[in-house]
This record gives C-alpha cells, structure tokens and sequence, in this order.
C-alpha cells in the first residue's frame, strides 16, 4: 500500500469461514505526526496504529479483514504480508454460510436436527470496499402453516454502522448498506424446516452491489 498519491485507500481479504487471517507489517513510512494512520478491522476485532508498526502481528479472529489506509504524502504507507489458517476460536454456527463477490446466491439455512433451537443462522455478505450492498426481497414464502408472529422474520445489519433493520412475515423490502460488508438473520419457528432460495443480480452503477433476493 506505497508507491501511490494521498488521499484514502483500501483493502479488503476475504477467507472462508472456519479460517482467521493474520497480518504481518514488514515496513512502515506513515508520518505520524502529519496524521497519517492504517486501520485493521473485521467482525470481532477494530485497530488503527502508525507508531511501531513494523513487525506488528494483527490477527482478525474471523474470516474477514479490511485495511484501510490515510496518507497526506504521495508515497508513504505499509507493506503488509498476510496469512490464512484455522480459527483458534469458532466463531461461527454450523448454519452459517459467507458470500464474496457482486453476486451470489442466498439459502434460507436449514438447521441440523441436533442444533439448539435458540441457534439463528446468518448469512455474511462482503464486496470489494468503495461498493455498497442493495438487496430487494421480491417474494418470501413462509408455507402455508407458519404464522407471522415473532419467530418468522429477518433481521439486516449494516455492519459499517451495525443499525439494524427486521423485516416481518412476508413483508416485501428494499435495504441497501452504507458500507461494504452486510449479515442477514434468519429467525424462525425452528419447528418449520422450510428453505428459502434467494438470487442475487449486479445492477446498477459500478459504485452500488445490488442484489435481489427471490424466494
């Protein structure tokens, strides 16, 4: 992350989940004393640093990482060396599933028969940084005996702001993120092993994700 102008940038790594990420910093030219500052930040863990940097050890303890990066001289920043391997720690339900990339498909996960009921089952959405996430719910098909109370709805975090917004029943709704990284709930009636197939679609300009979930 040297060599270019000032101004921002970012970098974002993406594993699969079950893996944590680890990120050496081999050198570091940021003033510090001019403001210049590199952030780490994932899911579980949030850092930013200028002083001593060189061979610092940042550990993500999840999947994910972003780096971002301020520079105010054209030229200075970190060279970073990261690596990937198991998760000391899970940090995940067996339900949970990870999505990359502009487009993908969303599966409504179904429970294994010796889970806790009390376990909800997300979905993590990451696109590259600078890009937002739109999702559109068209149709949710909650079968013909489930009711609309509070255990049948789906809950969408923001996770650049971590707001939340729950959407009931078979609400119809458009959400879209202010940042690059997204989670969706699952809660219903565990008793209900219904599945759910949602498609995502890239729309829009290059700046905005846009996703449309069918069910």
């Amino acid at each position: 992350m040297t060599g270019g102008g000032s101004g921002d940038c970012a970098v974002a790594i993406g594993r699969p989940l079950g893996e944590e990420i680890t990120v050496s910093v081999l050198e570091s030219s940021l003033n510090c004393s001019a403001g210049e500052i590199v952030l780490f930040s994932g899911r579980m863990m949030w850092r930013t640093g200028c002083r001593k940097l060189p061979l610092s050890l940042i550990n993500s303890r999840t999947n994910t990482l972003i780096v971002k990066q301020r520079v105010l001289l054209p030229g200075n920043g970190v060279i970073l060396q990261y690596n990937s391997r198991t998760a000391t720690k899970k940090y995940y339900q067996d339900c949970d599933k990870q999505l990359f990339g502009p487009q993908g498909e969303i599966v409504n996960p179904v429970q294994l028969p010796d889970q806790r009921q009390e376990v909800v089952c997300r979905t993590f959405i990451n696109v590259a940084p600078r890009h937002r996430i739109a999702i559109r719910a068209l149709y949710v098909d909650l079968g013909n005996d489930s009711n609309q109370t509070h255990f049948n709805y789906i809950l969408v975090r923001d996770v650049s702001t971590m707001k939340t917004m729950v959407f009931h029943g078979k609400q119809q709704f458009f959400w879209q993120s202010t940042g690059s990284q997204a989670e969706i709930e699952f809660h219903e009636n565990i008793k209900d092993h219904r599945t759910m197939t949602w498609t995502l679609k890239s729309q829009g300009p290059a700046s905005v994700v846009c996703c449309d979930l069918l069910g």
